[in-house]
């Protein structure tokens, strides 16, 4: 414990993990904000731009129809100031005007006098006449020339020396649907400009505020977790006497590293847990997990369930006869030698080893395509084994038998030793079925076949003719399948 407190006293601040954890956490912190108000003055900007770009190409478009094109023809100079056509015009301009609460001198007809210039045809303020030539900035042109191919347009937000300002145009026509001027609306829009960067400095002090109470945050808990972490090598003083064969691996200098070296203490219960865990089947595992996720204390016998379920059981045949020319450890090697074979395709599709029995081992397939997983596993695990029996010289023979229907899965023993397992006739049907089958083959119940998904129907062709046969302990007979997977061995003649 002494060693491990010196180990902490002496590591630097700028080497420790959490300070590297709290300078990262801030800096992503600061570039999220930032982007965020970024991001959001630009939202803002382009729905400010969006909203009244919209309402004013609505407005033109709705008031272009009331003005006459040919009206407009007449109007060429001041002089047309007082003509009826003018006061016609101006009149649909002050409905605008005064309807959609808009600047007098930022609503106007023009004309084009050629790609770059236009000229002022009917306007509300008095300083500007009739004639005078306007030359709309670039922003502007496209917008423009948008309307006189007929079309209503609103433009993005654009600066002069006069403010920053949107408009919205739409085309006038002559009685032959010619364009041959425009309605022009435009809005002033820095004071919702101003507004809007005054919410983005508001924005910005109060980052800088949070900003400062997050790096305080941070230094509270550099100062915390360090302390914690101390506490934390302290308390592996309990278990520092114990000879364990595993280390973890320390490098550098810093808080994990440390932690790792008390972490090394625990790691052989750990790896203890973990050798157990093998000896489980995979439902087991999950009806451990599921019993302790729901909040029960412990495992109880009570834990029981009806399911709908594939059972797969495989056989060595002859094994005993075998295994009398075989020493115990040779007969347990040869054993998992084909178990871990079978075991490498169970686990593959989906199978469950529910336990091993001898030389033989039984298997519960749940959930969808359970009954094409069970068929193309066994039918996997035969080619597996003839395979291997062609490369050494003690080969053995293995018989399958698969069934399907309901199971009881269930906690049975006592509360000292219990086991999770499945009982019911389909259990004992894979049974007798295994016994049934001969050396290369598979038995598998008439249900089976018939359950084969589109997929998997090619396997449905390796079984010919149904059969009945009478098993023991059933009292009608069971319809099956019969698939024979045994090849020959190569003659030493035909390898070379």
């Amino acid at each position: 414990m002494p060693q491990n407190n010196q180990i902490s006293r002496e590591l630097k601040w700028h080497k420790s993990i959490v300070f590297k954890v709290v300078f990262i956490f801030v800096s992503i912190f600061v570039l999220v904000v930032v982007s965020l108000i970024i991001g959001q003055h630009y939202f803002k900007r382009k729905e400010v731009a969006l909203r009244f770009g919209q309402n004013l190409k609505t407005i033109t478009q709705n008031y272009a129809p009331l003005i006459s094109g040919e009206d407009l023809k007449g109007i060429n100079g001041q002089k047309d100031a007082e003509s009826a056509e003018f006061k016609k015009a101006k009149a649909v301009l002050a409905k605008i005007k005064t309807l959609n609460q808009l600047d007098e001198d930022l609503v106007y007809i023009l004309k084009p006098i050629n790609d770059e210039e236009w000229s002022f045809t009917v306007m509300l303020q008095g300083q500007t006449f009739i004639g005078d030539v306007y030359k709309p900035p670039q922003i502007l042109k496209e917008v423009y020339r948008k309307a006189l191919s007929g079309h209503s347009a609103h433009s993005s937000i654009f600066h002069d020396e006069h403010g920053s300002f949107i408009s919205g145009v739409a085309p006038i026509r002559d009685h032959t649907g010619k364009v041959v001027a425009i309605l022009e609306a435009d809005y002033r829009l820095q004071r919702y400009l101003d507004q809007l960067q005054r919410s983005i400095n508001q924005d910005i002090w109060m980052t800088l505020g949070a900003l400062l109470l997050l790096i305080l945050v941070g230094v509270g808990m550099y100062l915390r977790i360090k302390s914690l972490i101390n506490d934390l090598l302290n308390g592996t003083t309990a278990i520092e006497n114990q000879d364990f064969e595993y280390r973890i691996a320390v490098n550098g200098q810093n808080e994990l590293s440390i932690l790792a070296t008390a972490l090394n203490k625990v790691i052989m219960r750990l790896k203890e847990r973990g050798e157990m865990m093998k000896f489980l089947p995979t439902h087991t595992q999950h009806m451990i997990k599921r019993v302790l996720r729901g909040g029960e204390a412990k495992v109880l016998l009570s834990e029981a369930r009806d399911l709908e379920v594939v059972v797969l059981e495989s056989d060595i045949r002859g094994f005993t006869a075998l295994s009398e020319n075989l020493t115990p450890s040779e007969t347990i090697s040869l054993i998992n030698r084909y178990i871990e074979l079978q075991a490498t395709f169970l686990l593959e599709y989906g199978g469950s080893i529910d336990k091993y029995m001898g030389d033989a081992v039984l298997v519960i397939f749940e959930g969808k395509d359970s009954a094409s997983r069970a068929l193309y596993c066994a039918k996997c695990i035969m080619e597996a084994v003839q395979m291997l029996n062609d490369q050494i010289s003690e080969s053995i023979q293995i018989g399958i038998g698969i069934s399907s229907g309901h199971v009881v899965m269930g906690n049975m023993g006592c509360e000292a030793r219990m086991e999770h397992t499945v009982i019911g006739p389909t259990v004992n049907l894979a049974a007798r079925l295994c016994s049934a089958a001969k050396e290369g083959e598979i038995v598998a119940q008439k249900r089976i076949i018939e359950a084969l998904s589109p997929e998997y129907h090619e396997l449905s062709t390796l079984f010919e003719d149904i059969e009945e046969i009478t098993v023991k302990g059933f009292s009608k007979p069971v319809s099956v399948y019969r698939a024979i997977l045994n090849f020959d061995r190569p003659s030493p003649s035909s390898q070379t």
